[in-house]
This record gives structure tokens, sequence and C-alpha cells, in this order.
């Protein structure tokens, strides 16, 4: 098995396009509408196959770089990978085309220059245009560092968006862990090293807010604007981006201090291995409150921030553990409220700590280093008091980074405990 690759993204705004780049953009997408025609027509469903198929007759119809021709294969068949997985399901789908302008570009089509953010993107020959990309000091962070290689480049209005990889570090053998059991409000669980275990909680601050306020934003605008629609899209496009602009800054924050937190303590993370299958079928409120619900956000956060700097993670099935004694095993059937109480063993705790407990069983279970490292022991935390994650960075001497939101943040317990 080969050593993960961690991917990133960089994003870079640009204002308008000079009239050549928009022409390759305008050619590129036709490129890919036909592909995606021809891929349909004769049921291909990789890019050597279309190749043979479609390259000669698109190169000799399309005057522009030849590299990105390949590269709208590529675009046209993860199109048609999402239709097809729809007609799969029985769902409504039409034959997919691509309405926005762009344009994809591996690596050996561009050349840029790391240190000015010089760009040159071929059109057709010898004939190219040059762009300068608005390098900030966190772009420059990432280009200065040869260990990121180039990947592909995607160009459209208004923005570029490049993509920078590198091998991921090999993670450390794990001398503690921090089990997280995923709710709509915090993450709650147990911080567990060679000497003690303790529960903890790391809370949303601000995201269920942020939520409320821009739905009602969003249906107040939708009831005002209902005539244009238009107008109405515009206006509620803002909103949405508002919105996740809002909340992915405040969970940035989370993500990074859990994961420095964690590599701090050579601890490894251990999360829920969440999917919701069958969420449907409840009511709408409840349906709008799961979908809003940022877990998928916030586990993608930390399980990149932790391939970077080499924390493991370990996810487990979620399955029974808020209604699973740590302490016998025993298993609830009926509902458990904001207490868990065993019938079995007269146990008591808080659900979401009982559910971090059951977690780190888990994972214990499934990790002989974890599990050579720690000695589990539920009773003990039986009288202990749910300690919030406050800030292990500033005591143990780590760089601490102003933010708007980083003093409402609690933060792990302190090193001494």
């Amino acid at each position: 098995m080969g050593t993960p690759l961690i991917v990133r993204g960089l994003s870079f705004p640009v204002g308008d396009l000079p009239a050549p780049l928009l022409g390759l953009l305008a050619e590129f997408r036709l490129i890919v509408n036909r592909s995606i025609r021809i891929a349909l027509r004769e049921d291909i469903r990789s890019r050597v196959r279309l190749t043979r198929a479609a390259y000669r007759v698109l190169s000799a119809e399309h005057d522009v770089y030849k590299q990105y021709i390949p590269s709208a294969f590529e675009v046209a068949l993860g199109v048609l990978k999402a239709h097809r997985r729809r007609m799969r399901r029985g769902k409504r789908s039409s034959v997919p085309f691509i309405r926005r302008l762009m344009l994809k570009a591996e690596n050996q089509s561009y050349r840029l220059d790391r240190e000015t953010g010089r760009l040159r993107i071929p059109i057709r020959g010898t004939e190219g245009v040059q762009l300068y990309l608005p390098l900030s000091e966190w772009h420059r962070s990432f280009l200065a560092d040869s260990t990121w290689g180039l990947g592909s480049l995607t160009v459209i209005p208004g923005k570029i968006v490049l993509v920078v990889r590198k091998d991921a570090p090999r993670t450390y053998e794990p001398e503690g862990a921090i089990a997280l059991d995923t709710n709509e409000d915090s993450l709650d669980g147990v911080v567990a090293s060679r000497e003690r275990v303790l529960p903890t909680a790391l809370p949303f601050h601000g995201v269920r807010r942020i939520q409320e306020t821009h739905f009602r934003r969003r249906r107040k605008l939708g009831r005002k604007k209902a005539r244009d629609r238009r107008v109405m899209r515009a206006f509620l496009n803002r909103e949405g981006r508002r919105k996740r602009n809002r909340i992915r800054q405040r969970l940035h924050v989370l993500s990074k201090r859990l994961v420095q937190a964690a590599d701090s303590r050579r601890a490894a993370i251990v999360l829920e291995d969440l999917t919701l299958h069958g969420a449907g079928g409840r009511s709408r409120k409840m349906n709008r409150r799961l979908s809003s619900w940022p877990r998928g956000e916030i586990h993608r956060q930390i399980e990149y921030k932790a391939a970077l700097a080499g924390v493991p993670i370990i996810k487990v099935n979620p399955q029974w553990t808020s209604k699973t004694c740590p302490a016998c095993g025993a298993r609830r059937r009926d509902r458990v409220g904001k207490e868990f109480v065993c019938l079995m063993c007269d146990w008591e705790m808080d659900r979401q700590i009982n559910a971090g407990m059951n977690i780190l069983k888990s994972a214990l279970a499934s990790n002989e280093a974890l599990a050579r490292a720690l000695r589990f022991q539920p009773g003990a935390l039986r009288h202990d008091v749910v300690s919030p994650l406050y800030d292990l960075l500033e005591r143990g001497g780590a760089r601490e980074e102003p933010s708007g939101v980083e003093s409402q943040v609690g933060m792990m317990i302190s090193p001494d405990s």
C-alpha cells in the first residue's frame, strides 16, 4: 500500500479574464459536452476508451492546446459517473451538460512561478496568456514549501483554483486518545492518557445561532422577492455563502486547536464513522436540522489537518454508543434522555460523555497500539466533572494565533492532568 497523498486546493480571486482565455474556456466547455454525448452514445466509462473513440475527431475540430482534450475527458466522465449513479438509484436525471465556462489543466499544461505568482496558460501552439495570481501569506506558505507539488489548475470566471499535493507524514504511535461523540452543538467525549481519563467537551460556539439567523433571513428574502426569481436566487445564494463562510471559519478554529492539542499530547483522535442512512421520513423541521448539522465538515477538517500533522485518526462504528453501558456492557433498547442510566448496574452518566467512553472502548478493541498505551477504567470517571477543552496550547507554549472567536473556544485540559 502506497503512502497516502494529501491534496489541498488554493483559491485565487481574479478580475476580468483576457478575451483569449475566455474563448478557451468556452471551447473547453464545448469539448466536455461533446465528450459526454460520445461517452453516452457508446457506453464508455474509461478515459482510455474515450480517448480512442473521440480524441482524433475533437483534436481536428477544436484548435486548442492538445493536452486540454484528455482533461476534458476526465471532467466529462466525472459528470457522467454522477448521472449514472442517479439512474441506478431510480432518480430522474436528464442528459448532463456543463453550463458554466471552465478550464481544467494538468500540471504539464501551465507554468507557474511560485515566488511571483506569474502564471502562463497556453491557448494553442505558441500562443498563451499570462496572469499574476494574488499571493497571500497563506498561499506562500504552500508554494514556498518544495514538498508541495503542483497538481491540476481549474479556471472559472472570477476564480482560479490550484491543487497542490504531497505525501502524508508518517503517523506516530499514540500515547493517548481523544475520543469524541459528534453532536449537533458540540464534540463530547473523553481525553485519555496513561495516567488518567477525563470527560471533556468541545462546543460549536455560535454555529447553531448562525444557522438559525440565516434560515430566518433566507425565508424572509424568499417571501419578499418571490415575484422575481432571478433576484431571489441571487439573494439566497449570497446568504448561503455568508452562512457557510461564517460556520467554516469557526469550525476551522476548533479543528485546528484540537489537532494541535492531540499532537502535543501524542494522542490519537477517535471519531465516529458517521453516515445517516434512512435520514428521511421525519418531520420537515427535523430533516432541516439534520441537513444543517455540520458533522461532515468538522470531520473533514479534523481528518485533513490530522493527516498534515501526522496525528492518527481512528474511525469506529457509532451504533449503540449512546445506549450501551461502558462498565458492564448492558444495552438499553428504550429511549435514552440526557442522562444515561444502566438498568443492570446503576451506572449513570451524561449520555454524550457515555457515548465518548464507548467510542474509546471500541478504539481500544480495534487498535493494538492504542490498547498497549492506555489503561481504561470506566469507574474512575463516575464522579468526575466534565472539563471544557481549555487552551492547552497557551499553557504549553505553542504559538497562539488571535482570532475573533478564539476567546469563546474551549480547548484541551491542562498538560499536568
